[in-house]
C-alpha cells in the first residue's frame, strides 16, 4: 500500500510533519498516563457492574465499524443479553422529546433493533445516567456495554477491546495525524484484544493490512470481514420498496455520501454496476438537504436514482422528489473468523 498522506493538502506537508510530531506528544503522555492505569473508571449501574466491548480503530476515516457494531448487537441480543451501544455523537442535535441523537444513533436504530442507544460527549457519565434509571433495573444484569469508536476513549474499563482494520486503506504504514492517518502509533494495536480487518473483499488489499497488523502488533489479526450489500431499500417520493442490488445494474446515478472514506462506497455503487454520472461529497458527518439531492437528480444527462448510504439517508432535512438508493449493508466472515469474534464476545457477555 502507498503510504499514507493524511487528510492535508501536500503543500502543507512541513507545517503537516511538525505538527504530527507534537500531536505524538500528547498522545504518548495521554498513553502512559493509561497504562499506569491513571484515570480509568468501572462502568457501574443500579449497583451492578457493567462489561463493555469497546470497537475503534488507530486511523481516522470510515474502517466500517457501524455494521460490525450492528453485528455485535445482534449476537449479544441472540444470546439473551441486552446490547447498550455508547456513542460519542459527532454533530449531534437535541431531539423534540429532549434526547440526544445524532446520524450514528439514527442508524443503529434500523440497524441494531435490539440495542439502547445512548449519546454523549462524556460517555462515561451518560451511560451510568441512562442504566440507572428504575426501567432499566429489572434488566441491568443482562447489559453489556458496546462502545462505539472507543479505543482510545480509555476512560472507560472495558473487558474487551476490538479494533478494526480498512483493508482498502489501513495506514498503519502512516504518520500521525496530520501527517499521516493514525491516531496513535501503529504499535497500539498491541493493545487489542481481537483485530478484525475489514472491506476485505480484495486479496491483495486484505494480504497487505494483514501483514502490516502482523508487524504493527506482534500477531496477526484474528477476524477478516467483507461489507456486502444484502439488498436495496429504494425510496420514490418518499414511498419505500425493497430490491435486489441487481436492480442498480446498467441505471445511471448520482452518489452523495459524506463519509471517512467515500472512494470505498463509490468502488461499491460501481461494483454493482451501475453507471455513475456524477457525485457530491461533504466531510464526515456533514449533512445534505433534500434540495441537494434533488438538484443532482436533475443532472443535465438522464439520472436514474441517487444513491446514499443510510448514515446519509437519515439526516435528509426532507423527503426527496425523485428516486433515492440505500444499501441495506452486512457484514460476511469466514467460519474461522466469525468463530473467534463469537467467543470473545461470548466471553465476556458470560460474566
Amino acid at each position: 500500500m502507498t503510504r499514507a498522506t493524511g487528510p492535508l493538502s501536500p503543500l502543507l506537508k512541513p507545517i503537516a510533519w511538525i505538527a504530527a510530531r507534537l500531536y505524538g506528544v500528547g498522545v504518548s503522555m495521554r498513553n502512559a498516563k493509561f497504562d499506569a492505569a491513571d484515570g480509568i473508571e468501572v462502568l457501574e449501574a443500579n449497583g451492578t457492574r457493567v462489561p463493555v466491548i469497546s470497537v475503534g480503530n488507530v486511523t481516522a476515516g470510515g474502517t466500517g465499524k457501524s455494521p460490525v457494531v450492528a453485528w455485535i448487537c445482534e449476537e449479544l441480543a441472540r444470546s439473551g443479553k441486552r446490547p447498550v451501544i455508547a456513542l460519542r455523537g459527532y454533530r449531534s442535535h437535541a431531539a423534540a422529546d429532549g434526547r440526544v441523537e445524532s446520524d450514528e444513533a439514527q442508524e443503529y436504530a434500523i440497524t441494531a433493533p435490539s440495542a439502547l442507544v445512548v449519546v454523549g460527549a462524556h460517555r462515561l457519565a451518560c451511560l451510568r445516567e441512562a442504566l440507572s434509571k428504575p426501567e432499566v433495573a429489572s434488566w441491568i444484569h443482562d447489559a453489556v456495554v458496546v462502545l462505539d469508536d472507543g479505543f482510545q476513549h480509555r476512560q472507560l474499563a472495558r473487558a474487551l477491546d476490538i479494533v478494526l482494520v480498512d483493508a482498502t486503506r489501513h495506514g498503519l504504514d502512516g504518520d500521525l495525524l496530520p501527517n499521516g492517518w493514525l491516531r496513535e502509533p501503529a504499535r497500539a494495536l498491541r493493545r487489542a484484544g481481537l483485530v478484525i480487518v475489514t472491506k476485505a473483499e480484495d486479496a491483495l488489499q486484505r494480504t497487505a493490512a494483514s501483514q502490516a497488523v502482523t508487524v504493527a502488533r506482534g500477531i496477526a489479526p484474528e477476524a477478516h470481514c467483507t461489507h456486502a450489500w444484502r439488498s436495496l431499500s429504494v425510496y420514490t417520493d418518499g414511498i419505500m420498496r425493497r430490491e435486489s442490488v441487481e436492480w442498480l445494474a446498467t441505471r445511471r446515478v448520482v452518489i452523495a455520501s459524506a463519509l471517512g472514506n467515500p472512494a470505498q462506497f463509490r468502488g461499491a455503487v460501481e461494483r454493482a454496476r451501475a453507471v455513475v454520472i456524477d457525485e457530491l461529497r461533504k466531510s464526515d458527518h456533514r449533512a445534505f438537504a433534500a434540495q441537494e439531492v434533488e438538484r443532482l437528480l436533475q443532472h443535465a444527462t438522464k439520472v436514474d436514482a441517487c444513491v446514499l448510504t443510510r448514515k446519509d439517508f437519515v439526516k435528509l432535512d426532507a423527503v426527496v422528489r425523485g428516486t433515492v438508493v440505500v444499501p441495506d449493508l452486512e457484514i460476511a466472515m469466514d467460519p474461522a473468523s466469525c468463530a473467534r469474534l463469537r467467543a470473545a464476545i461470548d466471553s465476556v457477555s458470560l460474566h
